[in-house]
């Protein structure tokens, strides 16, 4: 596999309704999708979503990236086997996943699809997992303040009959939240909730003991990233697991979250750190410790980066939580058909394509491209 060319595009995503969280407000999401080219005419595709409050990548510098340095040195590249595409991709992107996270993710995945569809094989199973034997089941997303969409949401999730919930929380209605959730969608369903930092650890603590009742599965960064010894309170004073979500990016903060015993669960995002093979390691470390994963999502990805999410979970051993799939319920548009999707209950099967098993419009990505650049 030669690779002969690179398109990168910068796509603005209208959104369906807004989304919060304690961290930001979105109207709509910015992406960045890249496409490689083989000299025998294989496409592959991959994404990746910079979000500046969460490792500090801005889109402009990992554009700057992609088209100045890291783009350059791979057209031309050749890459005979799977082997060495795995083991390539390790050295040759490893430098940038640190801080440019999104940008190695999108780059990576492409290559990956690529070298899949080239070899014929799912992107899964270059990965090295076994032929997939069984489903996945996705969880449901409510944005924090919902208002007035609340009671439709949880009456989707109803009428979908999902079995796993996660709701963004962080204000003084949480619990009038929580008691509309159980009783719309029953007690039944599994229901975790996220912070994203909203409290120090004390009143973390004061308000989930409200929150508690509500049979929680798991509580998500109920503290700041950074206060790893109040969010190693927490967890030694519930029961339920505490995930590490913003506090997870690399491997360095993987160790701290260990060395501290902050949590019971890490939150793995492809786009946030860094790709398959950043991801893989990090599951790995978080398995060696006892610590369980879960796979989660970026708010506005489009299916290119849920298919790439979907393979790393049937790739990478068992995930206590999966989110994702969620561009035909919050984008308004987006370049991929049919979009990846989960039906009843959040069931899922794995994709089953070559490559990522997804078809691209090319003809969309333009249509939603504020930036278009080709290296050749």
């Amino acid at each position: 596999m030669i690779i002969e060319r690179l398109d990168i595009w910068h796509l603005r995503l209208p959104f369906r309704f807004p989304f919060r969280h304690k961290l930001a407000a979105y109207q709509h999401s910015d992406n960045l999708v890249v496409r490689v080219t083989t000299a025998g005419g294989v496409t592959g595709y991959g994404e990746g979503v910079p979000r500046e409050f969460l490792t500090g990548e801005s889109l402009s510098a990992s554009l700057a990236l992609l088209e100045g340095s890291l783009g350059p040195a791979l057209v031309g590249s050749a890459w005979g086997s799977p082997r060495v595409l795995l083991a390539g991709l390790a050295e040759r992107l490893g430098p940038a996943v640190a801080t440019h996270p999104a940008a190695a993710c999108a780059l990576e995945t492409a290559l990956l699809d690529a070298g899949a569809r080239t070899w014929g094989v799912p992107l899964s199973r270059l990965l090295g997992a076994p032929q997939p034997q069984h489903a996945l089941y996705y969880s449901a997303v409510l944005p924090l303040g919902a208002g007035e969409h609340l009671s439709r949401l949880l009456e989707l999730v109803k009428e979908r009959r999902m079995r796993f919930l996660k709701v963004k929380v962080g204000e003084e209605t949480d619990a009038e939240v929580l008691a509309q959730v159980r009783r719309i969608c029953g007690w039944e369903v599994d229901l975790r909730v996220d912070a994203n930092g909203a409290w120090e650890a004390e009143e973390a603590l004061a308000r989930l003991r409200e929150l508690l009742p509500f049979r929680l599965s798991a509580v998500e960064q109920p503290v700041a990233k950074d206060d790893l010894a109040g969010m190693a309170r927490v967890q030694a004073a519930l029961e339920v697991p505490v995930i590490a979500d913003e506090s997870l990016c690399t491997e360095a903060d993987a160790a701290r979250l260990i060395h501290h015993r902050a949590c019971r669960l890490f939150n793995l995002r492809l786009s946030k750190c860094g790709g398959f093979g950043p991801s893989r390691r990090l599951a790995r470390l978080a398995r060696q410790a006892g610590i369980g994963v879960m796979l989660g999502c970026q708010v506005g990805e489009t299916s290119i980066l849920a298919a790439a999410g979907r393979h790393f979970a049937v790739s990478s051993g068992p995930v206590a939580f999966l989110e994702g799939s969620l561009a035909p319920y919050l984008l308004a548009r987006e370049p991929v058909h049919p979009p990846v999707a989960f039906g009843e209950e959040g069931l899922a099967p794995p994709l089953t394509g070559p490559g990522l098993g997804i078809q691209v419009q090319d003809d969309l990505l333009d249509g939603l491209a504020i930036r278009h650049f080709r290296l050749s």
